[in-house]
């Protein structure tokens, strides 16, 4: 396989691949706005629900500036410096989303064990403050990046994440952080079992089936990640109202479509009344 060929399958691999990811950059910006929205969503859980949509927005951002680079031609590559003074906010926002994990599963606990105490304390200064120590997370990765850049700040890369900061500590907090939720555990594990998989038989594989199956799992897990959204508009009764209420003219439109919808037997049978009716007003029309 030539290497115009290999490059092109890289390309339309790279594209399907974001623009599956994609999909929860408009998912969780329907759940940013709905939160922002709606009064009901204003507690401390739903705001921090809230928050932790943002850094998933900007998680799933990131990936747009190496995606850009890759698919124009020339080098597709920049300075490290500047990849850095551009992903900064969308990096750090996706390290915090793992904290907040920590964070949202510890306030649902204290909810829980402590009651009146958490019934009765300063919501404003809480949220500030349990915030603060989720920030603690992505300024510890900030400074990996930091200090990456300073070594070599014009050497030429891709702006990939695993460019900023080292991938081995990376992947190590990460395997603690993701316990934490299900949905994350069961994405990683796949991931790690699928990958292995592939390794392991990418001898055998040719350089289209390698690139298919990592496209597929690829698709698969950011397809995981981003159903955390309408998982939480199914589990969460709040939620589920506040995007009625904000999309009310959606709700209506389906429920109008349903009420008048009829079926082939109903509208026989509407048929049928009718022509009886008829025949009906006629018979009393007519002289005796």
């Amino acid at each position: 396989m030539t290497d115009d060929s290999q490059s092109t399958i890289a390309k339309t691999v790279f594209a399907i691949n974001t623009g599956v990811d994609q999909i929860g950059t408009v998912l969780f910006g329907v759940l940013i706005f709905i939160t922002v929205k709606q009064k009901r969503l204003h507690g401390t859980c739903h705001l921090l629900l809230g928050i932790y949509a943002v850094c998933s927005l900007l998680s799933k951002i990131q990936i747009l500036l190496p995606f850009i680079l890759f698919m124009l031609p020339g080098y597709g590559k920049i300075a490290r410096l500047y990849c850095a003074l551009i992903q900064i906010i969308p990096i750090g926002g996706c390290m915090n989303v793992y904290s907040l994990m920590l964070i949202i599963g510890i306030d649902r606990m204290m909810s829980i064990f402590l009651p009146i105490w958490y019934s009765t304390r300063s919501e404003k200064h809480y949220l500030k403050s349990i915030y603060l120590v989720s920030l603690s997370f992505p300024l510890i990765f900030l400074g990996f990046v930091i200090n990456t850049t300073i070594q070599d700040p014009y050497m030429q890369i891709q702006c990939f994440f695993a460019d900023l900061v080292v991938c081995n500590i990376r992947k190590a907090l990460y395997k603690t952080l993701a316990l934490i939720m299900s949905i994350q555990i069961f994405g990683y594990i796949f991931a790690l079992t699928a990958y292995q998989v592939v390794d392991k038989y990418s001898s055998s594989l040719t350089f289209m089936q390698k690139q298919l199956i990592l496209c597929i799992l690829n698709c698969f897990l950011s397809l995981i990640g981003s159903m955390e959204v309408p998982v939480l508009f199914a589990a969460s009764t709040e939620h589920r109202l506040a995007l009625k209420d904000e999309f009310k003219w959606l709700y209506k439109f389906f429920t109008k479509n349903t009420t008048t919808a009829t079926t082939p037997v109903e509208s026989i049978t509407k048929d049928n009344e009718h022509n009886k009716r008829n025949i009906q007003s006629k018979n009393l029309n007519e002289p005796i």
